[in-house]
């Protein structure tokens, strides 16, 4: 019994870790942004969110909103930096990593630094934008897309956005990030990626949502098809997935088979197709003979969910866990040439399919979710980072 007590303890220690959220652990430090010149950004101690310290007015900025005000009695017993006395520890530490406002003087504001607690004077913007560099972390791309941003909605510029809202179903409400991408914009590229370049029956490679952002220095993605978790197949996926940077079709073989359900596409110039049937897609070679145009990415996965707009989702190919279970559910949609990222929480694969039909998706495909849900957004993985995974949709600028 002892043994066993230790080994499920052994078990759930990397569960713990991971666990732990990466803002708490970064909580109140100025962090820049090494694979990305440098850019700054602040822990917030109080959301653990991160806030965009920019140029800096931007800096200077930000920590006069997010100050503290403090008394002048509270602030003399923090020690200054630069000088050898401790100060009082026990205020430093609960104050450690804010920015304090000194309110009965003349409102200045100062840092206290987690690593020595001891209180910095920010002075005017150019002088605190110089202490917030003096002092950052350097972190990479991928642990500060860990860190949420603050805020409920970021855009990079006018053809894509995101957005974390409340969608009204006729099955309830559900919370939901929604990344919508406009396929007009002319720098765009698509890319559905996958982890093995060749078909793979068992013991598949799979990746984290980050590793395959990075390698295509994407802005936005998604994970992708359902796949298998268990031993004997891991990580194998029935549906057909095109690995765009290889050019090879995974499963293509099982295109041919009326059961493998809805295709998504898209050609070079980011022209969306729709085959309800893979058998209607047939292969590579037969869509760019029949279209004149070259195959860009795509992927297959079901439940279909809407068709034509309207609510399509079949009954028997929903099974009892996809129909009672409330966790989080993915899916790519379609509508005025706009492509539509969306992860709905707390749903039901029917109620995914109704969160598709309040959205007004002229088409739209389900997509792993549960413990695969990973989206990624500008610098950000707003859902995640799930499991590694074998397929994912990505979006990327040429």
């Amino acid at each position: 019994m002892k043994y066993i007590l230790l080994l499920i303890l052994f078990l759930l220690i990397p569960n713990l870790s991971q666990a732990q959220s990466m803002g708490s652990s970064l909580s109140g430090r100025i962090l820049l942004n090494v694979e990305s010149k440098g850019e700054a950004w602040y822990v917030n101690p109080v959301n653990h969110q991160r806030y965009s310290l920019g140029r800096p007015d931007d800096a200077f900025r930000v920590m006069r909103q997010l100050g503290l005000g403090i008394s002048e009695i509270d602030f003399q017993k923090i020690a200054q930096a630069g000088m050898p006395i401790a100060g009082d520890l026990s205020i430093a530490r609960r104050l450690s990593g804010r920015i304090i406002i000194e309110t009965e003087k003349n409102g200045e504001a100062w840092y206290v630094n987690p690593l020595d607690l001891k209180k910095y004077y920010l002075g005017r913007p150019s002088d605190a934008f110089q202490i917030m560099r003096k002092l950052g972390l350097g972190i990479t791309r991928t642990n500060l897309a860990k860190i949420h941003k603050f805020g409920s909605k970021d855009a990079i510029n006018s053809y894509s956005s995101y957005e974390y809202k409340t969608i009204k179903t006729k099955s309830g409400d559900f919370l939901a990030d929604v990344i919508t991408i406009d396929l007009a914009n002319p720098d765009l590229k698509i890319i559905t990626d996958t982890a093995n370049d060749f078909n793979c029956k068992s013991g598949c490679r799979a990746r984290s949502l980050i590793d395959y952002v990075n390698e295509n220095d994407a802005f936005a993605g998604i994970n992708g098809s359902y796949f298998d978790t268990s031993w004997d197949k891991k990580n194998y996926y029935f549906f057909p997935v095109y690995n765009s940077n290889k050019k090879i079709f995974i499963n293509e073989d099982q295109l041919k088979w009326w059961t493998t359900g809805p295709v998504m596409a898209f050609d070079t110039n980011n022209k969306f197709y729709y085959f309800k049937d893979s058998r209607e897609f047939k292969g590579v070679a037969d869509f760019e003979s029949k279209f004149g145009v070259k195959l860009q990415a795509a992927i297959g996965n079901k439940p279909r969910l809407t068709e034509n707009g309207l609510n399509q989702l079949i009954d028997w190919e929903v099974d009892l866990k996809q129909r009672t279970v409330k966790t989080s559910r993915n899916a790519i949609g379609y509508k005025n040439n706009k492509i539509y990222l969306i992860v709905a929480y707390k749903a039901t694969v029917p109620d995914l399919a109704n969160v598709s039909e309040a959205l007004g998706m002229e088409y739209a495909l389900n997509l792993d979710g549960g413990y695969s849900t990973a989206m990624f957004y500008n610098d950000e993985l707003v859902s995640g980072p799930g499991r590694d995974i074998p397929n994912v949709i990505l979006f990327a600028n040429k």
